[in-house]
Protein backbone atom coordinates (compact mmCIF):
# COMPACT_ATOMS: atom_id res chain seq x y z
CA UNK A 1 0.00 0.00 0.00
CA UNK A 2 1.18 3.12 -1.13
CA UNK A 3 1.76 5.65 1.95
CA UNK A 4 1.52 8.75 1.66
CA UNK A 5 1.09 12.81 0.42
CA UNK A 6 -0.05 16.33 2.38
CA UNK A 7 0.82 18.87 -0.17
CA UNK A 8 -2.06 20.69 -0.84
CA UNK A 9 -3.23 21.09 3.00
CA UNK A 10 -1.73 24.08 3.37
CA UNK A 11 -2.29 25.95 7.08
CA UNK A 12 -4.45 29.35 6.16
CA UNK A 13 -5.55 28.53 3.20
CA UNK A 14 -9.53 29.09 2.44
CA UNK A 15 -10.32 26.00 -0.10
CA UNK A 16 -7.50 23.41 1.06
CA UNK A 17 -7.98 19.94 -0.69
CA UNK A 18 -8.43 17.24 1.67
CA UNK A 19 -4.69 15.53 2.64
CA UNK A 20 -5.11 12.49 0.20
CA UNK A 21 -2.29 10.11 0.98
CA UNK A 22 -1.40 9.51 -2.60
CA UNK A 23 0.97 9.48 -5.07
CA UNK A 24 3.80 9.94 -2.55
CA UNK A 25 5.54 7.20 -0.71
CA UNK A 26 5.43 8.96 2.89
CA UNK A 27 2.42 8.68 5.40
CA UNK A 28 0.33 11.94 5.31
CA UNK A 29 0.83 14.27 8.48
CA UNK A 30 -2.42 15.28 8.63
CA UNK A 31 -5.96 13.16 8.93
CA UNK A 32 -9.13 14.08 7.54
CA UNK A 33 -10.92 17.03 8.81
CA UNK A 34 -13.86 18.63 6.26
CA UNK A 35 -14.59 15.01 4.82
CA UNK A 36 -15.55 12.05 6.39
CA UNK A 37 -14.58 9.58 3.28
CA UNK A 38 -12.05 9.39 1.02
CA UNK A 39 -11.18 6.58 -2.04
CA UNK A 40 -8.34 6.38 -3.57
CA UNK A 41 -7.17 4.05 -6.10
CA UNK A 42 -4.07 3.39 -8.11
CA UNK A 43 -4.94 3.29 -12.38
CA UNK A 44 -2.26 1.09 -11.85
CA UNK A 45 1.04 1.53 -9.47
CA UNK A 46 3.86 -0.60 -11.56
CA UNK A 47 7.22 -1.78 -10.65
CA UNK A 48 10.12 -3.33 -13.04
CA UNK A 49 12.42 -5.27 -11.55
CA UNK A 50 15.85 -6.00 -13.40
CA UNK A 51 18.01 -6.80 -10.70
CA UNK A 52 18.14 -10.54 -11.45
CA UNK A 53 17.01 -13.16 -13.56
CA UNK A 54 13.91 -13.35 -14.30
CA UNK A 55 13.22 -9.72 -14.83
CA UNK A 56 9.54 -9.22 -13.16
CA UNK A 57 6.67 -6.66 -14.26
CA UNK A 58 3.90 -5.66 -11.77
CA UNK A 59 0.97 -3.99 -12.03
CA UNK A 60 -0.93 -3.04 -8.86
CA UNK A 61 -4.43 -1.29 -8.32
CA UNK A 62 -4.45 -0.52 -5.22
CA UNK A 63 -7.27 0.80 -3.46
CA UNK A 64 -7.48 2.40 -0.04
CA UNK A 65 -10.36 3.71 1.65
CA UNK A 66 -10.32 6.29 4.67
CA UNK A 67 -13.13 6.62 7.04
CA UNK A 68 -13.31 9.65 10.05
CA UNK A 69 -14.00 8.31 13.21
CA UNK A 70 -13.98 10.96 15.43
CA UNK A 71 -11.72 14.17 15.30
CA UNK A 72 -8.34 13.62 14.54
CA UNK A 73 -8.50 9.61 13.92
CA UNK A 74 -9.78 7.97 11.08
CA UNK A 75 -9.56 4.08 10.17
CA UNK A 76 -7.83 3.15 6.89
CA UNK A 77 -8.69 0.18 4.80
CA UNK A 78 -6.66 -0.85 1.73
CA UNK A 79 -6.74 -3.79 -0.54
CA UNK A 80 -4.99 -4.59 -3.55
CA UNK A 81 -8.34 -4.70 -5.52
CA UNK A 82 -5.97 -6.78 -8.94
CA UNK A 83 -2.19 -7.93 -9.48
CA UNK A 84 -0.69 -8.28 -12.72
CA UNK A 85 2.72 -9.93 -12.96
CA UNK A 86 4.91 -10.59 -15.91
CA UNK A 87 8.19 -12.51 -14.94
CA UNK A 88 10.28 -12.93 -18.05
CA UNK A 89 12.92 -15.80 -18.51
CA UNK A 90 15.54 -16.23 -20.90
CA UNK A 91 13.54 -18.76 -22.81
CA UNK A 92 9.75 -18.25 -22.01
CA UNK A 93 7.71 -15.89 -19.81
CA UNK A 94 5.14 -16.23 -17.41
CA UNK A 95 2.17 -14.16 -16.03
CA UNK A 96 -0.18 -14.44 -13.43
CA UNK A 97 -2.99 -12.03 -11.86
CA UNK A 98 -5.78 -12.36 -9.06
CA UNK A 99 -6.07 -10.78 -5.89
CA UNK A 100 -2.77 -9.04 -3.40
CA UNK A 101 -2.89 -8.41 -0.01
CA UNK A 102 -4.61 -6.32 2.08
CA UNK A 103 -4.43 -3.64 5.73
CA UNK A 104 -6.79 -2.46 7.81
CA UNK A 105 -5.25 0.28 10.27
CA UNK A 106 -6.02 3.46 12.32
CA UNK A 107 -4.34 7.20 12.25
CA UNK A 108 -4.31 9.56 14.84
CA UNK A 109 -3.40 13.34 14.62
CA UNK A 110 -0.46 13.59 17.25
CA UNK A 111 0.23 17.44 16.35
CA UNK A 112 -1.64 19.95 14.22
CA UNK A 113 -0.24 23.07 14.20
CA UNK A 114 0.24 26.21 11.39
CA UNK A 115 3.68 25.09 10.80
CA UNK A 116 4.29 21.59 12.03
CA UNK A 117 2.23 18.44 11.81
CA UNK A 118 2.63 15.21 12.64
CA UNK A 119 0.69 11.79 12.28
CA UNK A 120 0.89 8.15 13.45
CA UNK A 121 -0.65 5.32 11.47
CA UNK A 122 -0.42 1.54 12.96
CA UNK A 123 -2.20 -1.78 11.68
CA UNK A 124 -2.61 -5.34 10.27
CA UNK A 125 -1.26 -6.87 6.99
CA UNK A 126 -3.71 -9.66 6.00
CA UNK A 127 -2.92 -12.13 3.49
CA UNK A 128 -5.57 -12.51 1.22
CA UNK A 129 -3.35 -12.44 -1.93
CA UNK A 130 -4.68 -15.29 -4.31
CA UNK A 131 -2.20 -18.38 -4.21
CA UNK A 132 0.06 -17.16 -6.51
CA UNK A 133 0.60 -13.70 -4.47
CA UNK A 134 0.14 -15.41 -1.12
CA UNK A 135 3.07 -16.60 1.45
CA UNK A 136 0.40 -17.80 4.09
CA UNK A 137 1.44 -14.79 6.57
CA UNK A 138 0.06 -12.08 8.07
CA UNK A 139 1.93 -9.11 9.63
CA UNK A 140 1.95 -5.36 10.98
CA UNK A 141 3.24 -2.21 10.45
CA UNK A 142 3.49 1.24 12.32
CA UNK A 143 4.36 4.85 10.60
CA UNK A 144 4.79 8.19 11.56
CA UNK A 145 5.40 11.65 9.92
CA UNK A 146 5.77 15.07 10.29
CA UNK A 147 5.32 17.93 7.88
CA UNK A 148 7.35 21.11 8.60
CA UNK A 149 5.23 24.29 6.31
CA UNK A 150 7.89 26.48 4.86
CA UNK A 151 5.45 29.27 3.62
CA UNK A 152 1.63 28.77 1.84
CA UNK A 153 3.20 26.85 -0.77
CA UNK A 154 6.39 24.98 0.01
CA UNK A 155 5.96 21.50 2.44
CA UNK A 156 9.04 19.29 3.54
CA UNK A 157 8.14 15.96 5.35
CA UNK A 158 9.71 13.11 6.63
CA UNK A 159 8.22 9.87 6.92
CA UNK A 160 9.77 6.10 8.77
CA UNK A 161 7.46 2.86 8.59
CA UNK A 162 8.20 -0.30 9.96
CA UNK A 163 6.66 -3.27 8.62
CA UNK A 164 6.74 -7.03 9.80
CA UNK A 165 4.87 -9.33 6.91
CA UNK A 166 5.57 -12.21 8.41
CA UNK A 167 8.11 -13.60 6.53
CA UNK A 168 9.97 -10.71 6.26
CA UNK A 169 10.83 -7.23 8.41
CA UNK A 170 11.64 -3.84 6.89
CA UNK A 171 12.17 -0.31 7.99
CA UNK A 172 11.27 2.68 5.03
CA UNK A 173 12.38 6.11 5.36
CA UNK A 174 11.14 8.69 3.01
CA UNK A 175 11.82 12.80 3.30
CA UNK A 176 9.78 14.77 0.82
CA UNK A 177 9.39 18.19 -0.74
CA UNK A 178 6.24 19.48 -2.03
CA UNK A 179 5.15 22.89 -3.50
CA UNK A 180 1.58 23.99 -5.11
CA UNK A 181 1.98 25.39 -7.87
CA UNK A 182 -1.55 26.88 -8.34
CA UNK A 183 -4.78 26.00 -6.40
CA UNK A 184 -5.08 22.98 -9.02
CA UNK A 185 -1.57 22.02 -10.04
CA UNK A 186 0.97 20.95 -7.60
CA UNK A 187 4.67 18.66 -7.92
CA UNK A 188 6.58 17.15 -5.47
CA UNK A 189 9.63 15.02 -5.23
CA UNK A 190 10.64 12.04 -2.50
CA UNK A 191 13.17 9.39 -2.37
CA UNK A 192 12.64 6.00 -0.35
CA UNK A 193 15.45 4.32 1.65
CA UNK A 194 14.26 0.71 2.40
CA UNK A 195 16.06 -1.67 4.49
CA UNK A 196 15.56 -5.31 4.87
CA UNK A 197 16.41 -6.35 9.03
CA UNK A 198 16.26 -10.11 7.65
CA UNK A 199 18.54 -10.63 4.38
CA UNK A 200 19.97 -7.24 3.38
CA UNK A 201 17.60 -6.64 0.25
CA UNK A 202 18.02 -3.22 0.44
CA UNK A 203 15.75 -1.04 -1.98
CA UNK A 204 16.36 2.59 -2.47
CA UNK A 205 14.80 4.71 -4.77
CA UNK A 206 14.19 8.39 -5.53
CA UNK A 207 11.76 10.74 -7.74
CA UNK A 208 8.71 13.05 -7.94
CA UNK A 209 5.49 13.19 -9.59
CA UNK A 210 2.00 15.84 -10.29
CA UNK A 211 -1.33 16.25 -9.35
CA UNK A 212 -4.11 17.95 -10.41
CA UNK A 213 -7.42 19.10 -8.64
CA UNK A 214 -9.77 18.40 -11.13
CA UNK A 215 -12.67 19.41 -8.52
CA UNK A 216 -12.37 20.50 -5.02
CA UNK A 217 -12.68 17.22 -4.02
CA UNK A 218 -11.32 14.89 -6.50
CA UNK A 219 -7.13 14.61 -7.57
CA UNK A 220 -5.65 12.93 -10.67
CA UNK A 221 -1.72 11.76 -10.21
CA UNK A 222 1.04 10.37 -11.98
CA UNK A 223 4.53 9.64 -10.62
CA UNK A 224 7.34 7.86 -11.22
CA UNK A 225 10.47 7.20 -9.40
CA UNK A 226 14.04 5.22 -10.35
CA UNK A 227 16.69 2.96 -8.55
CA UNK A 228 19.38 4.52 -6.69
CA UNK A 229 21.63 1.57 -6.88
CA UNK A 230 22.06 -1.65 -8.81
CA UNK A 231 20.73 -3.57 -5.68
CA UNK A 232 17.33 -1.78 -6.22
CA UNK A 233 14.03 -1.80 -8.05
CA UNK A 234 14.45 -0.42 -11.10
CA UNK A 235 11.85 1.64 -12.11
CA UNK A 236 8.20 2.49 -9.88
CA UNK A 237 5.16 4.94 -11.98
CA UNK A 238 1.63 4.76 -11.74
CA UNK A 239 -1.59 7.07 -12.18
CA UNK A 240 -4.14 7.40 -9.75
CA UNK A 241 -7.41 9.32 -8.61
CA UNK A 242 -8.39 9.89 -5.64
CA UNK A 243 -11.82 10.97 -4.31
CA UNK A 244 -13.24 12.59 -1.08
CA UNK A 245 -16.87 12.76 0.19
Amino acid sequence: MRWLFSLFLIPGAVSAAPPFERPGLGLNPDTLQQHRIVLEQGLPDATLDQRSSPEITTLDFNTLLRLQVVSRMEIQVGINSYRYQKIDYANNDNDQDGLGDSSIGAKFALYRGEVFRAALLAGMLMDTASDGFSDGEDGSFIAVSGGWWMDDRHQLQLSVRMEDDGSETSTTLVPSWHARLSDQWAIFLDAGFTHNQDDGDDNNRAGGGITWMMTPSIQLDAYGRGALDSDSVDNEAGLGIAVAF
